[in-house]
């Protein structure tokens, strides 16, 4: 199973919630240390830097006995809301909870991290200016999705803002001349063709993605909401990534 930054902080959130002997014996069984239960940064430390194996076999552990966790943790609305998180951040990940499972919903490539993540590692390792701006809508994108009223529009939307942040400041350093204002989405694909940044397949692919998420009312059928969106900020996230990829290669 490969989890996102976001998924391990998600968890360690959690455990940061339940009763800390518990918590405890949870760090001596899978061998982390256990005196990092003692704060909520030790916690999150153990699961920033655990091995991915080790890792799933204790998000395993912390479902199939969530309700024993939850009798453990008090009030129990902490823990109520803390797991609907690390739930929701699973979701993103492409692993759905089911009862006391979890299920995988997409391909596993062993070995390789979560596209969201390699998105923000090649977006620090880039030299464009909005590179900040970039990060932010991804994360706020996450945010929407895994919050605890979730706000779905707002997910794809920010997402959407992303793609179109990057291919246009990746334009403008191709020699596109226009203002920041307005809508420059299109001219700024058609720059990047143009100039040979990428080919017409590329900027059909591109053009696609934005267009399936700006039409993120339309839930098709057969979809939950839930389903749908998780789907188009994948796709989208991921033609991030591949914009991106091009511009530091």
């Amino acid at each position: 199973m490969q989890v996102s930054r976001r998924t391990k902080f998600s968890l360690a959130q959690l455990l940061s919630v339940v009763d800390r002997p518990t918590v405890y014996v949870l760090f001596e069984k899978f061998g982390f240390d256990p005196q990092a239960v003692s704060s909520p940064v030790g916690i999150s430390d153990e699961m920033k830097y655990a091995d991915a194996q080790v890792l799933s076999d204790l998000i395993i552990e912390v479902i199939e006995t969530s309700k024993t966790l939850r009798n453990s943790t008090s009030p129990k609305y902490k823990f109520d809301d803390q797991f609907s998180i690390l739930e929701k951040s699973l979701l993103l990940d492409g692993y759905l909870i089911e009862g006391k499972l979890i299920r995988a919903l997409d391909p596993n490539f062993k070995g390789y991290v979560p596209v969201e993540d390699a998105l923000i590692m090649e977006l620090d390792g880039s030299s464009l200016q909005q590179k900040a701006n970039i990060k932010n809508s991804v994360k706020a994108s996450a945010d929407d999705f895994v919050k605890a009223q979730p706000d779905y529009n707002g997910s794809l939307t920010n997402i959407r803002i992303a793609l179109e942040t990057l291919v246009r400041e990746i334009a403008l350093e191709k020699g596109f001349t226009t203002t920041r204002a307005g809508n420059t989405w299109g001219p700024s694909l058609g720059h990047l063709e143009s100039c040979g940044f990428i080919d017409k397949k590329d900027e059909n692919a591109l053009s696609s993605v934005f267009t399936f998420i700006s039409n993120g009312a339309h839930i098709p059928l057969g979809f939950s909401q839930a389903e749908f969106v998780r789907l188009g900020r994948n796709m989208c996230t991921s033609m991030c990534y591949f914009t991106i990829k091009k511009y530091n290669a």
